[in-house]
């Protein structure tokens, strides 16, 4: 059980390696990663989790088929792989979506889509999704009665995926503090203590009960999304700087009765602007509908829509409706959020064609930012911020009762399935050590002790032959290895020297036979 007070209590009583602040989907990605080393890792957010960007995206795990016309080759392809990786590890909320995306007036425009989605595919590599496809006008009537077909001379189907990106966000914390990490919401870092070019703590409130704690660790990394420059701000004595430079999307919450339930259709905007919107039919009979692009400076803490917010994607959806026009009295809900975008100081601000690149820097010692991005790249992004802390600090790989047995279960319920995999994990909580593979072989003690204690192994030749497949691996006799083995199986079974001695003799014989042939 997740119980807050002893959470609080840990927090302020343990030392941490990691302290992640922000408990957005980037500070989820990396507090798992973290956890998955074994690093004693705390997450804390000023809010709930998931409160900020990553409850208000566009609910969308995709590549960004309209970054390639900004040439963000780099960009798309690794959100096209994490895709694929979302897709597999968290099917429950991660989900393949066909998108609709009509073409009109001129076939050198329909051209122009075919050779980017080419690109797309080409960048995707292996999926497990269809590459996509060309939808003639006969056809774009029948499945999509919805629109005006006057002007349309043919259009494509795509893939991407959809999700509930605040339960996402949400589970991975979850599966992170499964494997030892601690998690507090509602919980604001108000100040930062540095001292000779090192963060010594730092000031968190509770902002439920009201109460400040102080918070220790070797690193810490701000993963503060849209709040990057208020995090900074603490830590440089108020600074200036201006680190994001954020836009704001809103969306409209619909009955999804309104659009195909099947398919995202893509609908281009009624002022001729360039972009698009999509509506995507969601969970529990909802559609999503949206997007704008807008310079943002307002609050961080209250996101407002505005009517002409609201009219502008009114009124391009219904510029392309046929019959039954979206009308306020339909809307559901909205909501507005903001893209943690950065300020590339370039003379071209516009919000539609800056990055959504990410990227990371240390501020110090020992404290490492990471802004902008995209929900698609979370783990990436995380893998990356991990990369950067082992080039910089030496972390040892901590062990409790609880912090690595399911990452361990991961590792082997491939090869054992997942209960003796548990029993594997089992073994593993005596020493971490017992998870390190031997030279050359992909097993390890763990697993040789999981033979001996739980599938009647009492001989070299029992484990190495029967149990695995390093006899037939071994093409040269591994007198240091074969030793090894021997003195697991005499520790767990009581053997003498001489006992020993004689099962390295029968053992040798066994492998002679199996690497000579006349």
């Amino acid at each position: 059980m997740n119980n807050r007070k002893t959470n609080i209590q840990r927090a302020s009583s343990e030392f941490f390696d990691i302290v992640v602040i922000g408990g957005g989907i980037t500070g989820a990605g990396i507090a798992l990663m973290a956890a998955k080393k074994g690093w004693k890792t705390l997450i804390v957010d000023k809010h709930d989790f998931a409160f900020g960007t990553s409850s208000r995206s566009a609910k969308m795990i995709h590549g960004g088929l309209r970054y390639l016309q900004n040439l963000q080759i780099k960009l798309v392809k690794e959100a096209l792989h994490e895709r694929e990786h979302l897709l597999k590890e968290y099917p429950h909320l991660v989900k393949p979506q066909p998108f609709f995306m009509p073409i009109y007036k001129s076939k050198l425009n329909k051209l122009k889509l075919g050779i980017g989605l080419s690109g797309y595919d080409y960048l995707t590599g292996e999926s497990s999704m269809p590459k996509h496809e060309a939808i003639k006008v006969d056809k774009i009537k029948e499945r999509f009665p919805q629109i005006k077909s006057d002007n349309i001379v043919g259009g494509y189907i795509y893939y991407d995926a959809k999700t509930n990106d605040a339960r996402l966000t949400n589970d991975i914390i979850q599966e992170a503090v499964d494997l030892g990490a601690v998690s507090i919401n509602y919980f604001e870092v108000e100040n930062i203590i540095c001292k000779d070019n090192i963060v010594n703590e730092i000031i968190c409130t509770d902002n439920i009960s009201k109460i400040k704690y102080n918070i220790q660790a070797k690193v810490y990394i701000a993963a503060t999304g849209i709040w990057t420059d208020d995090t900074m701000k603490l830590l440089h004595n108020n600074s200036s700087e201006q680190f994001m430079m954020p836009s704001k999307g809103i969306h409209l919450i619909v009955d999804a009765s309104h659009f195909p339930k099947d398919c995202v259709m893509l609908l281009p905007t009624a002022n001729n602007d360039g972009r698009m919107i999509w509506c995507m039919p969601w969970d529990d009979n909802l559609s999503v509908v949206g997007t704008t692009d807008t310079e943002y400076n307002g609050s961080n803490e209250e996101m407002t829509v505005l009517k002409e917010e609201v009219n502008y994607i009114l009124d391009s959806v219904n510029a392309q409706l046929k019959d039954k026009k979206l009308t306020h009295g339909d809307i559901l809900s909205v909501y507005a959020g903001i893209r943690p975008l950065l300020n590339e100081k370039t003379n071209n601000n516009k919000s539609t064609k800056r990055s959504r690149d990410y990227k990371i820097w240390w501020n110090n010692d020992n404290m490492l930012t990471i802004s902008g991005g995209k929900l698609t790249s979370f783990l990436s992004m995380a893998e990356k911020v991990i990369e950067e802390i082992e080039q910089k600090h030496s972390l040892e790989t901590s062990m409790n009762n609880s912090i690595k047995i399911n990452s361990i279960i991961d590792k082997f319920k491939h090869r054992y399935g997942i209960k003796n995999a548990s029993l594997i994990a089992d073994i593993a909580q005596e020493n971490i050590q017992f998870i390190d593979t031997f030279d050359n072989y992909n097993y390890c003690t763990a697993e040789i002790l999981f033979f001996i204690r739980h599938q009647h192994a009492q001989k070299i030749d029992d484990i190495l032959t029967r149990r695995t497949l390093i006899s037939y691996q071994m093409k040269n006799y591994d007198t240091l290895l074969i030793q090894n083995i021997s003195d697991i199986l005499a520790k767990e079974l009581n053997w003498s020297n001489e006992d020993k001695q004689m099962d390295i003799e029968n053992y040798k014989k066994s492998w002679m036979l199996m690497h000579s042939w006349l």
